[in-house]
């Protein structure tokens, strides 16, 4: 027996079969979708270093608490067991589940209007998650503010072994400016700490959205979920605008401004972009660090972010004054 016959037997015990299809991504799980009887769902296998049990029951928890609020997007639900269970341990530790299968295909950033779009999806979700009261879980989540704890196996000698003797190749100036950053992140602890805190996605981005007539029907992928800074969701979704539109000024304004329909920011939280724009690239540059050592092929991926990293600090460099501005009026209400 595989372990999808163990998983998916947990849920359809009975039924005359089942047809399991790859879907074209997932560096971090394993996903297929299944349909019985004519019915599609997700059936999903988790990565043992970054998910546990308690990890499982906080986003079958919130995603259900999230399902409840009419929001203007779906959002994955935890299916039952044949035994009333939201997730299954499988005979050797795995850990799986079966959730909602929803309709969309994925989101395209063709324009401004579209950036508006996500910007009021994050900003929609992100209030949402405000209302989410952190003393109702035992568990929280990994925060990124604890990059030195994403992952089991990129801990602070890890990473700092990874990048005295790289196992792919990364240059000097790279590796330098890696470094810099971890140093003044670390620095800059303090801060991290006094800005405001929620339960925060991480992971809003295009390839975690499906759309309807290229308007955003869901939102995927709860799985970095955890209690962070508030504004790190504001952030993560800019950077990937910027990302996705080769640093495009009209773009990030719409994002701004479909984001101020829902959230507002204060002068503390807008200060501290560059450095929580420095906080999320070590995040997930720690994670495909603690990827490769769990056998995984991350160069593309850890390269592409550190392009990314080094392009987003020079242009939030070069725009500091305009956006800041900007956040100013849109998210302060000061003119």
């Amino acid at each position: 027996m595989t372990k999808w016959d163990e998983l998916l037997k947990r849920y359809f015990e009975g039924v005359p079969g089942y047809v399991v299809e790859p879907v074209p991504f997932g560096l971090t799980n394993d996903t297929k979708v299944v349909t019985v009887d004519g019915r599609k769902c997700i059936a999903r296998m988790y990565n043992a270093h970054l998910k546990n049990v308690p990890a499982m029951r906080l986003e079958a928890e919130i995603t259900s608490e999230l399902a409840s609020m009419g929001l203007s997007f779906q959002v994955p639900q935890f299916q039952e067991t044949l035994d009333a269970k939201l997730f299954v341990q499988l005979s050797d530790g795995t850990l799986g589940a079966v959730t909602t299968f929803l309709e969309g295909t994925v989101y395209e950033l063709a324009g401004a209007e579209q950036a508006y779009g996500l910007g009021r999806v994050i900003g929609e979700l992100s209030s949402a998650l405000s209302g989410t009261a952190a003393d109702s879980f035992a568990y929280r989540g990994r925060p990124f503010t604890d990059f030195y704890g994403l992952h089991p196996l990129a801990n602070k000698s890890a990473v700092h072994a990874f990048l005295k003797e790289p196992p792919f190749a990364i240059a000097d100036e790279d590796r330098s400016f890696y470094m810099e950053m971890l140093t003044f992140v670390e620095r800059e602890s303090g801060v991290l700490e006094q800005l405001p805190k929620q339960f925060v996605h991480h992971d809003v981005l295009i390839f975690n959205l499906l759309a309807i007539d290229n308007r955003i029907h869901a939102v995927l992928d709860f799985d970095l979920m955890s209690w962070d800074i508030a504004f790190l969701e504001f952030a993560i979704g800019l950077n990937h605008v910027l990302q996705m539109s080769n640093g495009s000024r009209s773009m990030a304004e719409a994002f701004v401004q479909g984001y101020s329909e829902y959230r507002t920011a204060t002068r503390q939280e807008i200060a501290q972009l560059s450095l929580l724009t420095r906080l999320y690239h070590l995040a997930v540059l720690h994670i495909y660090v603690g990827q490769h050592y769990a056998g995984h092929q991350v160069e593309p991926y850890f390269t592409f972010i550190m392009q990314q990293f080094r392009t987003r600090m020079d242009w939030l460099t070069e725009h500091k004054s305009s956006i800041e501005e900007l956040l100013l009026k849109s998210l302060l209400g000061e003119e």
